[in-house]
């Protein structure tokens, strides 16, 4: 059985929400087929040590390198042609002549497009069975963002983009036999599209045996922020948190710290690192030393889509989570049992002073979101999904 598999970047190392659920959706699918990776490049090209690690999962690893940009002036350019910019950045007339070439030569049963934005190389095996994984509903995405955004050329962008991915959605979903969702709430509105159409959820999880509960030493408390800081959802979530919330928790515990990680941090989000206690990390090699060190998980989202898979690392680690219902969206969790769950910036706030003053009420919550991680423990969720991408394959034998 033999996969062409699709990404949007390199998914290795997995250090962001993206690439994790990448990584560990085509590792469980290597252990029971042949997998050829396909991926795009922008920028240098990915260490060897990086490209081996996927090797060793995979037949082939294959990239293509491409040169584009994401800055305002190339992204008005784009706004002028009819294909969502978000699609046009992944691909170029010689990656998709390359392509071709690559796939002719392949004999592949199955094909799987790691987001929408893959489909111009899914449009490469009409004849040949294909999959593909939504991380998030992409044209709701984009217009959460240009809502969310004041007045402006980005709001403008934003706003095109939504209504151009939301036609080419409606185009292109067609084009699969199965999709793969991250909660039911975008599965929902993904079936507007293809009512018919086979699929599954699979929400985002945790490698349980890298992610355990680790000892805390009694110290100053310290709140935590994680994710990819180049990714806007990430952005207003953390000036959410300074704007409305901070004052009032450092109010009521005035030696509170905060420490915030990710890569790519803007240069809006590195200067409040010149705040006393707050710390802007930038990439780290392994965020787990900070969730071990953390008091209080903090998830102050007020957009995005899919699953939050940096809430499940922390509760694996024993580690308490204030997070709004956003941020806690398809994920089983009960309020005041496994989480606490705030959509204001005051609650929002006093709920994190709850913990950070109440021992016992962290080590409840601790121990409670230790159990409820299990259920999302990585080797347990892609079970259904690489049965989905076999099953398809099979059909396709002797095609």
């Amino acid at each position: 059985m033999r996969v062409a598999f699709f990404t949007p970047y390199l998914p290795y190392p997995p250090d962001t929400g993206g690439k994790t659920r990448s990584y560990h959706l085509l590792r469980a699918l290597a252990e029971r087929a042949e997998v050829d990776l396909f991926t795009v490049v922008h920028g240098p090209e990915p260490s060897s040590q990086d490209q081996e690690a996927l090797r060793q999962l995979c037949r082939k690893v294959i990239l293509y390198p491409l040169v584009k940009s994401w800055r305002t002036r190339d992204r008005l350019r784009r706004s002028l042609t009819t294909l969502p910019r978000s699609v046009d950045y992944f691909h170029t007339a010689d990656s998709l002549a390359q392509a071709r070439r690559d796939l002719a030569a392949g004999g592949y049963d199955v094909l799987v497009a790691d987001e929408i934005c893959m489909t111009p190389y899914a449009e490469l095996l009409p004849n040949t069975p294909r999959v593909v994984l939504r991380q998030k509903v992409d044209h709701q995405h984009y217009r959460e963002i240009a809502r969310s955004r004041p007045w402006g050329t980005d709001k403008v962008l934003d706003s095109l983009e939504a209504a151009k991915l939301r036609r080419y959605e409606r185009l292109k979903m067609p084009l699969y036999d199965a999709f793969i969702a991250c909660t039911e709430a975008d599965a929902a509105i993904i079936r507007r599209d293809v009512p018919q159409m086979p699929y599954l959820v699979v929400p985002n999880g945790a490698d349980l045996s890298s992610f355990s509960p680790a000892a805390r030493q009694p110290g100053e408390p310290v709140l935590l922020y994680v994710g990819a800081m180049h990714y806007y959802p990430n952005i207003d979530a953390v000036h959410y948190f300074f704007e409305t919330m901070f004052d009032r928790i450092r109010e009521a515990v005035p030696n509170t710290q905060v420490q915030i990680v990710g890569h790519s941090p803007p240069h809006d989000i590195q200067e409040m690192a010149r705040q006393p206690g707050i710390q802007v990390t930038g990439s780290v090699d392994d965020v787990r030393p900070y969730y071990s060190s953390a008091t209080v998980f903090v998830v102050p989202l007020r957009l995005g889509g899919g699953t939050r898979l940096k809430i499940i690392e922390a509760m694996a680690m024993g580690l308490p989570v204030v997070s709004t219902s956003v941020g806690a969206e398809g994920l089983d969790l009960r309020d005041g049992q496994d989480i606490l769950l705030a959509n204001d910036p005051i609650s929002f706030a006093d709920a994190t002073v709850r913990l950070l003053t109440d021992p016992g009420l962290r080590q409840h919550l601790a121990q409670n979101a230790r159990q409820a991680a299990q259920r999302y423990d990585w080797d347990k969720l892609s079970e259904p999904w690489v049965e989905l991408v076999l099953n398809h394959a099979s059909g396709n034998k002797g095609q």
